[in-house]
């Protein structure tokens, strides 16, 4: 499983690579992006999140060949991490190439992937020791991102069939979209402890409002206040993970 993780690993570097530096179809990643405009999708340096995903998804890889302690939790993850690489380079493909509804049910996959490979490892950052900078923290980020890039892509595709909002202003869709993340950012501390799923939710947070505020025809105050919000929420949200967290654990040392 290891090898078959490492080639999962190298085909999603090497399809992402190849995105930028031929590009594939002609465009590059953000000019796609920028020809299905929305409110939902942040600002382009928002993306450089990407570098410190697959930074520690090497890692990740690396701890598979190297790492010396609990590997089994490693092994529990199956297939699905080598599933994901083949559905994150794929994924490349289909939307260079501008087959949206294509690359929406492979972004599913993806998602679907990672939330295996989560389940499977049992992630919860106070609960376990040992492993978290190596193995979670990396599929914990690597989530966070596809969880609000999947809320792109299906926005994308809507768009992309001409569609109105049945009623519901763009600003209204991307507002409603972004509290859906900051809620999934809550809960993830909440039932996991897990403050980088929910940095990242900020991190999106923080593209998005840079984004309405440089734009500034759009009509876009509501999304750029709810932003704001998303941001101050994550932030005080990881606080008190933390704190009590590290309250929890000293109870624990103290009672044995």
């Amino acid at each position: 499983m290891k090898i078959a993780n490492t080639l999962g690993l190298i085909f999603m570097l090497v399809m992402n690579t190849l995105a930028i530096s031929l590009p594939l179809g002609g465009k590059t990643t953000g000019e796609l992006s920028d020809m299905y405009p929305n409110l939902f999708v942040p600002a382009g340096f928002t993306f450089t999140i990407w570098s410190v995903i697959y930074l520690l998804l090497i890692g990740f890889i690396a701890y598979q060949w190297f790492g010396s302690s609990e590997k089994t939790k490693i092994n529990k993850i199956g297939p699905w991490f080598l599933i994901n690489g083949l559905a994150n380079g794929s994924w490349i493909v289909a939307w260079h190439y501008e087959m949206i509804i294509v690359s929406i049910l492979i972004m599913l996959v993806l998602l679907g992937s990672l939330i295996m490979i989560y389940k499977k490892l049992n992630i919860n950052y106070f609960r376990s020791h040992g492993v978290k900078w190596l193995v979670y923290v990396p599929i914990s980020v690597y989530l966070g991102w596809i969880s609000v890039a999947t809320i792109a892509n299906f926005t994308t595709v809507l768009i992309s069939f001409g569609w109105s909002g049945l009623g519901i202003s763009e600003d209204i869709w991307a507002t409603s979209v972004l509290i859906v993340a900051v809620i999934l950012g809550l809960l993830m501390m909440y039932r996991h402890k897990d403050i980088f799923y929910a940095g990242v939710i900020a991190w999106a947070s923080y593209g998005i409002l840079s984004k309405r505020i440089a734009d500034t025809v759009a009509m876009d105050a509501r999304i750029e206040h709810t932003a704001q919000v998303a941001i101050y929420i994550m932030i005080i949200g990881i606080l008190l993970t933390v704190t009590l967290g590290i309250l929890g654990e000293r109870r624990s040392q103290v009672s044995n």
